[in-house]
């Protein structure tokens, strides 16, 4: 006995792993627990999409495609505003702003950066490289002021420029440390150029990125940032499996059905020919005659299959897809949230332009102002970019009729007031609200002594 003691009491006891988790853990039950909870198995990846399938949903899919062009189609739209403050000469102001809408046309600038923002979505980056007679090599900076002529823009997705290691900015101090100063054009277009790998320096391409990665992950995807397809191929997936299943339940809702006598003892004496043939004909009877013949002793009947429960099913698929795209069901769909296009379809609409504008700021800004710089350098127009010269984009929303009536009738109830307790004058009025060639509910005026008002001098003690 007391050997067996000494035996046991040798005896290494076996290693507990603690796992250490954070959460709710119910021993009972297993919930959270590791090797009992199914859920603790599943684990946050990310993976760059794949170029063939980032092609595949954007071509091939209704969904995937509308969702790549909506926004930048939403933000490219209506185009800009030129403006100049202080404006003291208003026809040569807008002989300027013709010429600036004249070259965006011939270089087809809205349909460049739409298309390029699209590209950006669907691939992850994309850019605009600007076609310049600047007589230097492509390889070398882009000096404006030896800009001759901006020729046209080409679009190029980013699996036509790599970039390494070494053609990045690598001085901390500098404001572009880490971001590419070269790009390699990689020539897989099928249109045969000169050269199938050329560098291309930064300053020569207008960049748009797509849905932002952190460093880590920006360097790990060649220095480019993500498709929007990462994140939404689970839910475009499950909407249109959704859809898609519906469609084979409605063509399977009735399943006809056939009692055979005998069809066990055919099929077990390897008969089933026999069975397929007969029924084959039977088939083709109930399409021709429009009218099923069957042996005395079969019976045939329809089989309804149960749908209770789909449309809900579906519904949960939208909801997430909308969730996921942040495109209202009002734009991506057709539809409001509620299945019809009421007040809150207007205001869902209302909050995606909201936030398309924003993206129009950090999107669309910077590359216009680039632009708008190159076409001003340009040594054979001859023309000087003027002082102030900025833009606004015009508003995404359209009021109606009725409703851009009720809004000028409250401001013209506003200047009523201010016109009779004497804060501006009639000319001023019309300044602001039509001095700018389309009506304005801006109110600027200019400040100075002449017009503070004359205080009345105070009584003296005598009353006079």
């Amino acid at each position: 006995m007391s050997k067996l003691k000494n035996i046991t009491s040798t005896k290494k006891k076996p290693s507990v792993k603690k796992v250490l988790t954070d959460g709710w853990v119910n021993i009972l039950s297993g919930l959270g627990t590791p090797g009992k909870d199914r859920n603790t198995a599943s684990e946050i990846l990310w993976q760059r999409t794949l170029r063939s399938d980032a092609d595949a949903l954007f071509a091939a899919d209704d969904i995937g495609g509308k969702i790549a062009k909506t926004v930048p189609f939403d933000g490219c739209r209506e185009g800009i505003t030129w403006k100049v403050p202080d404006n003291d000469n208003p026809d040569e102001m807008n002989e300027t702003f013709k010429f600036l809408d004249g070259e965006f046309e011939r270089l087809q600038v809205w349909e460049k950066f739409n298309w390029a923002w699209t590209m950006a979505r669907v691939y992850g980056g994309s850019a605009c490289f600007v076609s310049v007679d600047d007589g230097k090599n492509l390889d070398e900076p882009l000096v404006a002021s030896q800009v001759r002529k901006v020729n046209a823009l080409h679009v190029i997705d980013m699996w036509q420029l790599t970039v390494t290691s070494s053609d990045l900015f690598n001085e901390i101090s500098n404001p572009l440390f880490g971001t590419p100063e070269f790009y390699r054009f990689s020539n897989d277009s099928g249109i045969v150029i000169n050269q199938d790998d050329l560098l291309i320096h930064h300053s020569r391409l207008i960049r748009f990125d797509g849905e932002k990665l952190p460093t880590r992950l920006f360097v790990r995807n060649n220095y480019w940032h993500d498709s929007i397809y990462t994140r939404l191929h689970n839910a475009i997936r499950n909407y249109t499996t959704s859809h898609d299943t519906i469609a084979t339940i409605i063509s399977e809702v009735n399943q006809p059905v056939f009692k055979i006598e005998g069809l066990s003892e055919a099929v077990s004496q390897d008969e089933d020919e026999l069975v397929v043939k007969r029924l084959g004909i039977i088939n083709l009877l109930r399409s021709t005659l429009r009218a099923v013949v069957l042996d005395k002793e079969d019976d045939f009947q329809f089989m309804q299959t149960a749908v209770q429960g789909v449309p809900e099913l579906v519904e949960l698929s939208k909801a997430r897809l909308v969730a996921a795209t942040e495109i209202p069901h009002t734009r991506l769909l057709g539809e409001s949230a509620g299945g019809g296009l009421g007040d809150t379809g207007k205001s869902e609409l209302t909050d995606y332009y909201d936030v398309v504008a924003a993206m129009q700021e950090t999107e669309l800004r910077s590359p216009i102002n680039e632009l708008k710089s190159l076409i001003f350098a340009q040594t054979e127009l001859n023309m000087a970019e003027p002082e102030g010269l900025t833009f606004e984009f015009n508003p995404l929303f359209q009021q109606d009729q009725k409703k851009l009536i009720e809004t000028r009738k409250i401001q013209a109830d506003i200047d009523s007031i201010y016109l009779t307790q004497g804060v501006y004058d009639s000319f001023e009025v019309a300044g602001n609200r039509f001095g700018k060639g389309e009506f304005s509910f801006e109110t600027s005026l200019e400040m100075d002594e002449s017009r503070k008002p004359e205080l009345k001098p105070e009584p003296d003690n005598e009353g006079d």
